[in-house]
């Protein structure tokens, strides 16, 4: 889990007072630089306001996780980064200038916005014949990413993609109370209310397709219970926010039913943690081909964090009962010093390396590993073997077990009442948007700006390599094509349209323009707060 947002003071700002001391460069010249490159993106680079993640510097090609059409719109770490960014931007500099471009975001975020109330992870303003097509060559071709493989037609809670949106939406909402954007959150809302299953979980997608079963006759995994890429805490986070910033009572009864599914859904002893997903009958379920259905480390490491931070919010010590079971269970199923040696792992003091799934009810470790080229001739397949693993998705993770010990630990031996400073369900605390919500603005170096400032061009681009290029769609390969074993060798094959491209191409980078920005805007904070 990437963050657990309800608990951690809201307001970046607050960390940039420690900040190094901004260098000496004249405001005028930050100001001009973010609104010459803000220009640029909004004015030659977007889609009517949204954005993908690279763009080859002519703007002749785009991707996003995969290639994409001129007229396709990321939603996933795309487009609602932008327009947070454009708001901190807002309140760094008074500039109304900003503000507009994040409504020029918010308008096509809604143009893209399902008539469920969620999003997909991106959307195609020239239609969905336009979105078929692309789902039958791009999509259906890129091996490993199987999430892209089908048309669904349904939003997606995967990868922050509904979340992302439905945070920006009421954040601009809030900013000015725009009723332009209202029915557009409420929609989402509603979402994340009528998507909930009675037992507190929602599923990856929504609303329910089973049109996709795998070749195995198992179910269309986007139906499962799902914690995987933060769903779950994703839409409590959300229920948090509905409940105590908008205000809406409607969001207790489905926050205290989520808060206590992460407590169902953990597993028995020995692998006493939690899975990636789940079937309807509460038993872990399989997910994608180098998913099985297993009980996840990762997954069990963040719920234990998950708990504590419920345990802060309550004061109810239920949501710690299952912890030291948890624990158990990871240093039981990390290998030991001998076995990681042989790997050429050293994961360090207090570190566990651990497999990343574990079959249920068992220590046995599940590895992935792959064959062929493509999806004509290719195959994910599990085993006890941590050798020639897969390498896009982890099947070995490390996981600080002493940490996870120390903070429960502390977190037992504090006073209720200390425990639960702060917490607004208990009445003790506030929730609030952030200020700057960007966290690369909390993370940047001031110091930097003057480097920043110097890289940008005459036209207000960011040039440089770009960190995500993937080879062009070619047409299918053949089920007659090689079949190697080694995962390096099943790499990089012109039929796989996941296949990185490894020369350097230069371009325009959305994460190299937004870090670029935030460094500015952590420039022109500390400069405030001298």
């Amino acid at each position: 889990m990437k963050r657990i947002l309800f608990l951690l003071p809201l307001v970046l700002s607050a960390c940039l007072s420690a900040a190094a001391a901004a260098p000496k460069d004249d405001s005028r010249k930050l100001l001009a630089a973010m609104k010459k490159a803000t220009r640029f993106m909004y004015d030659r680079v977007s889609t009517e306001g949204g954005f993908v993640w690279n763009y080859t510097a002519d703007l002749s090609r785009r991707w996003g996780e995969l290639e994409a059409y001129p007229t396709m719109v990321w939603v996933e770490k795309g487009t609602p980064e932008v327009g947070q960014l454009m708001i901190d931007a807002y309140h760094a500099t008074g500039d109304e200038f900003y503000y507009d471009m994040a409504v020029r975001s918010a308008r096509i975020l809604i143009r893209g916005q399902l008539p469920c109330g969620g999003w997909n992870y991106k959307f195609d303003l020239a239609g969905a014949a336009s979105e078929r097509r692309w789902f039958e060559t791009i999509g259906r071709n890129a091996w490993g990413m199987g999430e892209h493989g089908h048309y669904y037609g349904n939003a997606t809670f995967d990868d922050d993609v509904t979340a992302s949106a439905l945070n920006f939406l009421m954040r601009i909402y809030l900013e000015k109370n725009d009723p332009q954007f209202k029915p557009a959150l409420d929609k989402a809302v509603g979402m994340i209310f009528e998507s909930q299953y009675p037992v507190g979980g929602w599923p990856q997608r929504w609303p329910l397709m089973h049109d996709h079963p795998d070749a195995d006759g198992t179910p269309d995994y986007s139906a499962c219970i799902t914690f995987n890429d933060d769903v779950t805490p994703n839409n409590i986070e959300i229920l948090m926010r509905v409940a105590y910033v908008l205000g809406d009572a409607r969001a207790m009864e489905p926050l205290i039913r989520a808060m206590n599914c992460v407590r169902t859904l953990q597993q028995g002893t020995p692998a006493a943690g939690w899975a990636d997903q789940y079937y309807l009958d509460l038993t872990p379920a399989k997910a994608r081909d180098f998913e099985p259905a297993a009980v996840s480390t990762v997954r069990t490491r963040d719920c234990i964090r998950l708990l504590m931070a419920f345990y802060r919010l309550t004061g109810d010590r239920k949501f710690l009962d299952g912890i030291p079971a948890a624990l158990d269970f990871l240093r039981a199923a990390a290998l030991d010093d001998a076995a990681a040696a042989g790997l050429g792992r050293k994961p360090g003091k207090g570190r566990l390396l651990c497999p990343r799934f574990v079959k249920p009810g068992t220590l046995t470790p599940l590895y992935m590993h792959r064959k062929g080229l493509h999806v004509d001739n290719g195959a994910y397949y599990i085993d006890q073997d941590p050798h020639n693993v897969i390498g896009h998705y982890a099947a070995l993770v490390v996981i600080d077990a002493d940490d996870l010990q120390r903070q429960y630990d502390a977190l037992c031996a504090l006073p209720v009442d200390e425990a639960t400073a702060g917490s607004p369900m208990l009445g003790k605390g506030r929730l609030e948007l952030p200020r700057y919500h960007t966290p690369a603005i909390a993370a940047a170096d001031p110091s930097h700006a003057g480097a920043v400032l110097s890289s940008l061009d005459g036209e207000g681009r960011w040039i440089g390599p770009l960190n995500w290029v993937l080879v062009p769609y070619i047409g299918p390969g053949s089920a007659d094509d090689p079949v190697p074993d080694t995962y390096e060798q099943t790499l990089g094959n012109p039929h796989n349209t996941a296949s990185l491209v490894t020369e350097p191409v230069e371009g325009v980078c959305l994460r190299t323009y937004i870090n670029n920005m935030a460094t500015l805007i952590a420039s022109l904070a500390n400069r405030e707060n001298r």
